[in-house]
């Protein structure tokens, strides 16, 4: 397959996004993740410590001869897509309501730019009911995240952002 681009927040990366770049790495050799730097929202991280918390949690799902880069972009997903010259986008599914979001933005997607193919990857069950979201709502309660996030992701939530405990 060629360059891939995976899209998403990533506030905060979770073990599932984490399934997904386990799988494309088997699909592609050459994989960019696309750390979406919303101008409307309030992020939870910052884009920059996004992007370096993700390359250090990634490191371990790294195959020889693959290449696994990390960009901030803000705007259109397709015009980033470009940008990197990627012309396939990786969406990770968890559930039928992701795929019928996902189905209309792979539609709006292509009508801005048909040259560009969206593919779906399904994460495991173990990791399908993990959501960014989920995970900031427990982290900012002083949940236990061990089994939501990666290693370092966990520490640098643990020991930056405030929780009730």
């Amino acid at each position: 397959m060629n360059k891939c681009f995976f899209p998403g927040s990533f506030d905060p990366f979770t073990l599932g996004h984490n399934n997904i770049i386990g799988k494309l790495v088997n699909l592609s050799d050459d994989v960019v993740i696309g750390v979406g730097n919303h101008h409307e929202k309030n992020s939870f991280i910052d884009a920059n410590t996004r992007k370096n918390l993700i390359e250090d949690a990634v490191k371990t799902i790294v195959k020889k001869n693959t290449i696994i880069t990390v960009v901030i972009f803000s705007g259109l997903v397709v015009d980033a897509a470009k940008s990197n010259n990627c012309k396939t986008i990786v969406r990770g599914i968890r559930d039928t309501s992701d795929l019928n979001y996902e189905l209309r933005m792979y539609n709006t997607n292509r009508r801005l730019d048909n040259h560009i193919e969206t593919i779906y990857l399904a994460t495991d069950n173990n990791y399908n009911h993990i959501s960014s979201s989920l995970v900031r709502q427990i982290c900012k309660l002083g949940g236990s995240l061990e089994s939501l996030v990666p290693e370092n992701i966990n520490k640098y939530l643990k020991d930056h952002i405030n929780s009730v405990t």
